[in-house]
């Protein structure tokens, strides 16, 4: 055999050997999916808030979920060196809720507020740069007070990035922004135009999310998932409060607040601060806290401001904790939000 034939057979096989590699690792990652419990008959119809909360309660499908950085988890505490630190627990997974009333348009509404957290942003090209710790993601769906009518699905990173917000088909055409009848796009992935509204105990929203950096990757409306049954992994719903209350690993008896409560960090979540964002980005759009996950609620009850627009002179009228600035920053028609013209 000559060298060159050596040399062409030589990388022949390492290329075979590549390519056997790549397909068992793709063959072996897929999608895992985390549900609550089904909405029980006697919740259906109800409108108190924690019925509400968990009939309306979506499917989270993660991509390559058997990773841990994929993996829904529980924020933890530990003390470090005298001082208190977050990390997730990827082996016990939560959906952190809250119901929010607001008003928009004149009309009634009910935000229900879900939150799940994930260990860090893995390494990827796309996000190099946002890489950090103890990231997580909201989806909140916005009622009609008046009917419990789904108006709205929101989703958006917790540091207020990459905020996408969806209407139903309860929504008359007139409400929503010029151009928007044709969907929208997210992580290179196409998002419906309109969701079809879920019926409790009947349907609810699948929400999927990309590997590494938990970008919406698509929704849907589909038949309801239970979460004790073998399709998904149980996704138990616990109270928003709760993350301000969590038992100190290494403290008995002691307990403390997944968001640092004093100084210029008050409000964000410990441990996920993104330097190289931070001290770039940050201090050119005059927030060092930029990117850093943080608690949605009043500013001066949470010491920061949920904003979800990079712009600086639009931070207020982007926030979430007051949705009709928000919704007409993304041309809405607001005043439209009464009762529905259209039957789901």
């Amino acid at each position: 055999m000559t060298p060159a034939a050596g040399r062409r057979r030589f990388l022949q096989a390492a290329c075979a050997f590549l390519v056997g590699v790549l397909t068992a690792a793709a063959a072996t990652a897929s999608d895992h999916t985390w549900a609550p419990a089904a909405c029980a008959p006697a919740d259906a119809g109800s409108r108190d808030d924690a019925a509400l909360l968990r009939c309306f309660a979506p499917v989270f499908v993660v991509e390559e979920g058997d990773r841990s950085f994929n993996r829904i988890g529980t924020p933890a505490l530990y003390r470090k060196g005298g001082r208190d630190r977050a990390r997730i627990d990827t082996e016990t997974p939560a959906v952190f809720t809250e119901a929010r009333r607001d008003v928009v348009g004149g009309t009634k509404v009910l935000h229900l507020v879900y939150r799940i957290h994930f260990e860090k942003l893995a390494f990827k090209a796309s996000v190099f740069f946002e890489r950090h710790r103890n990231v997580g993601v909201l989806a909140i769906v916005t009622l009609r007070e008046e009917d419990s009518a789904p108006l709205l699905l929101t989703t958006v990173y917790t540091c207020g990035c990459y905020r996408i917000v969806l209407a139903t088909d309860l929504l008359d055409d007139a409400v929503l922004p010029p151009g928007r009848l044709e969907g929208k796009r997210s992580a290179g992935r196409d998002l419906p135009a309109r969701l079809k509204a879920p019926r409790p105990g009947e349907s609810q929203y699948v929400i999927r999310l990309t590997s590494k950096a938990h970008r919406l990757a698509g929704v849907e409306t589909s038949p309801a998932v239970d979460g004790g049954g073998p399709e998904a992994t149980p996704l138990p719903i616990r109270e928003m409060k709760d993350l301000r209350r969590l038992p100190v690993e290494g403290a008995p008896g002691e307990t403390g607040s997944f968001f640092y409560t004093r100084g210029w960090k008050r409000g964000h979540v410990r441990g996920a601060w993104s330097p190289l964002e931070g001290v770039t980005a940050g201090l050119l759009l005059l927030d060092p806290m930029l990117g850093m996950d943080k608690e949605l609620g009043e500013p001066e009850e949470t010491g920061t401001r949920f904003y979800t627009s990079l712009l600086p002179w639009r931070r207020d009228a982007s926030r979430l904790d007051r949705y009709e600035p928000l919704l007409r920053m993304l041309k809405f028609r607001p005043e439209r939000f009464g009762p529905p013209t259209r039957v789901p």
